[in-house]
């Protein structure tokens, strides 16, 4: 039954995924964006610090593959009942499920854990897949390929302990010896990952420049260095992506003594809230650039029924330089 319901889940965002030719590159685009930012503020066009895009990175519930030590990568799992039940704890904190403080943009993952699990903490439906109508009616959700995990290649499906030749030398048994009847899925490098993930991130950078763009005048002086307009991105994605979203963005502000897997990587928790502000800028060329700050790593307080943290505090997080 649980397998049925993940092709189900498949067969039903066919419709919806983002389809590739819309990935784009903008780290060379819209010179007339930035010349308009030159024209209405230039003492401050070099940095632009009036805008912040902020990332809430929140890794998928629970699935019966991490409880058994399987190797996902793109393939998929059913959320475990208690991957159910802690994404409706995060449904009822403000920390997290849009309510009091209300997204820009919100994303998840293709990928059926991933969507199943921002659903409900968006509180779009319940665990039981009942459809929520009057609680965020207006969420919007984008299920974006971008944001699938990192392709492990021969390893998905396989026990954890098991090394990448290991898992080859076992696919080659599976396919009774025979080199050329191996379907081996997709492996990607970091850097691959991290290749399609950015081009999202500058996508949005971009999207955010534009809509600042649109305010009047008057509304655009209302926002400075210090108390830039921030634009609230929610992504709902997987471990290893978002493990290489913080190395590529803010390695160099991680605490030395932060928390690890058995392989020694950093943990990423079910559920787990990592921020990242991106400040947008130019370079000497009027190419759009960004500078990413951390400011929440890991979080897991959203999951604590007695938390009462508001939207205010995560502002004091980040330091506006």
């Amino acid at each position: 039954m649980a397998l049925f319901m993940v092709a189900l889940y498949t067969a039903l965002l066919f419709f919806h995924i983002m389809p590739t030719a819309q990935a784009q590159i903008v780290t060379t685009t819209s010179m007339d964006v930035i010349e308009q930012a030159v024209v209405d503020n230039p003492d401050e066009c070099q940095a632009f610090p009036f805008l912040a895009v902020r990332l809430h990175l929140i890794r998928h519930g629970e699935t019966e593959a991490n409880v058994a030590n399987i190797v996902l990568g793109q393939g998929d799992s059913p959320l475990t009942q208690n991957g159910l039940e802690v994404a409706a704890r995060a449904a009822s904190s403000d920390l997290i499920n849009g309510r009091t403080r209300k997204y820009w943009r919100t994303y998840c993952s293709d990928l059926y854990r991933a969507h199943r699990t921002a659903r409900i903490v968006l509180g779009i439906e319940d665990i039981r897949m009942n459809v929520i109508h009057p609680i965020n009616s207006t969420v919007d959700l984008i299920v974006d390929h971008r944001l699938r995990e990192v392709a492990k290649g021969a390893r998905e499906g396989y026990a954890k302990t098991l090394s990448y030749e290991e898992a080859l030398e076992l696919r080659s048994c599976d396919a009774s010896g025979e080199v050329e009847e191996m379907q081996i899925p997709l492996l990607e490098s970091i850097d691959d990952a991290w290749q399609r993930v950015k081009v999202w991130i500058d996508s949005l950078v971009e999207d955010a420049i534009d809509d600042f763009n649109s305010l009047t005048k008057e509304q655009r002086t209302e926002y400075k260095r210090e108390t830039p307009k921030i634009y609230d991105v929610f992504a709902l994605s997987h471990s290893a992506l978002i493990r290489t979203m913080i190395h590529k963005m803010v390695d160099n502000e991680l605490p030395s003594d932060f928390a690890k897997t058995r392989e020694g990587s950093l943990s990423i928790p079910n559920l787990s809230l990592t921020l990242i502000e991106v400040r947008p800028g130019s370079d000497a060329v009027k190419h759009i650039t960004w500078r990413p700050s951390l400011g929440k790593l890991t979080d897991v307080s959203h999951l604590n029924a007695s938390n009462s943290s508001s939207a205010s505090s995560l502002m004091r997080s980040f330091h506006y330089l």
